[in-house]
């Protein structure tokens, strides 16, 4: 018995230690598990974080989104409200209004073109050598937006447009080589506060690009006097080529010139004078507003703004209106006693409104404007 004990702890350990050795392998093993289930709950708080961080960059985004739709509907609203409001201005009276208003206009002795614009309220009425032309008014661009209440004229022909108490827009003059030697300081002691001076012409006879002769001289005295200074180019041209060239003649003209407006292209319907016909007769809508957009692409390629100067007739029988909409337009029509508001049913931003007004420092008659700058 004694030598078989002794045989068997030969051949093993101590017994005594066999069960501190299991308790060991126990731990070891506890220890395995208890490790593997904090690096899986590392893992998973990481992945917890990650989707959390996910989650409030995604709930950022769409709130950042939330606020710019929320912007672009109350810039939407106010659109809206005051495409709502130019409306007004323009509303259509009923058929009632127009019919007892043409009746007072007879029998004052109105023009037949009064008339006619009052019984057609829908569309620009034009006179235009013996006969009468009819133009739907496009709903779809800018309207006038001024409220012809809210003119007025002083006992001198001074144009005022007052808005919640306070005057809007700017007094200024055109003038060219016709208007002689201009004194200006007596012109800006008179009110005025800009001028567009005229810097050449396209002949409407031979097409030649002609400096105007008092150019320099004007554009010196208004600045010198502390005037807003722009210049117009009155145009002839019969593609857009020439168009182009108008504006690069006109560059030439400028160049080095500090310039306070708009460069403006003087846009009207000349009438044949004796044996000259002009070179514009007969030339289409479509290819005078190609013109005028080449002329105004080309300026605009200098960094400078353009306008497009013209009256009824330019607006309604020269050109395509819809195509020019990114140009701000320079309308010209005259008041009467009777009637002082603009007879034009679009956006304009400058308004010549008499040809006939006095103005100290210019020798007879004298181009006025009202600028809504």
């Amino acid at each position: 018995m004694v030598r078989a004990m002794e045989n068997y702890i030969g051949k093993n350990e101590d017994p005594g230690k066999l069960p501190k050795r299991k308790g060991r392998n126990r731990l070891r093993v506890y220890i395995r598990i208890v490790t593997a289930i904090d690096v899986l709950l590392l893992l998973i708080c990481a992945m917890l974080l990650l989707r959390a961080a996910t989650v409030q960059k995604q709930y950022q985004e769409e709130k950042e989104r939330a606020d710019e739709l929320a912007e672009e509907l109350a810039e939407d609203e106010a659109e809206i409200e005051e495409a709502e409001n130019a409306m007004e201005m323009v509303k259509i009276p009923p058929e009632s209004e127009r019919v007892s208003s043409v009746r007072t206009l007879a029998e004052r002795g109105a023009a037949a073109i009064e008339l006619l614009k009052a019984l057609f309220p829908h569309q620009v009425v034009i006179a235009d050598e013996g006969s009468f032309y009819f133009y739907d008014i496009d709903r779809s661009l800018k309207p006038n937006g001024y409220d012809s209440s809210k003119f007025s004229v002083s006992d001198n022909g001074t144009l005022a447009y007052e808005e919640d108490g306070r005057l809007i827009g700017y007094r200024g003059i055109d003038v060219s080589q016709h208007n002689g030697e201009i004194d200006w300081e007596k012109v800006r002691e008179d009110g005025v506060e800009f001028v567009f001076i005229r810097a050449g012409i396209r002949g409407y006879g031979s097409g030649k690009l002609v400096e105007d002769e008092r150019f320099e001289e004007n554009y010196e005295g208004a600045k010198a006097a502390g005037l807003n200074v722009g210049v117009y180019f009155f145009t002839q041209a019969l593609t857009e080529k020439e168009g182009v060239e108008e504006a690069e003649y006109l560059l030439e003209l400028i160049r080095g010139r500090e310039l306070d407006l708009p460069v403006a292209l003087d846009v009207e319907k000349v009438e044949p004078d004796g044996e000259t016909i002009p070179r514009t007769q007969g030339l289409s809508k479509e290819q005078y507003t190609k013109n005028v957009k080449a002329f105004c692409e080309r300026i605009g390629q200098e960094g400078m703004e353009t306008i497009i100067y013209g009256n009824g007739k330019t607006f309604a029988m020269l050109l395509d209106i819809s195509e020019l909409e990114d140009y701000d337009k320079w309308f010209a029509d005259y008041i009467s006693e009777k009637d002082i508001t603009p007879y034009f049913p679009y956006h304009f931003r400058v308004w010549q409104y008499d040809s006939t007004w006095n103005c100290s420092g210019v020798n007879g008659n004298c181009d006025v404007n009202l600028a809504f700058y």
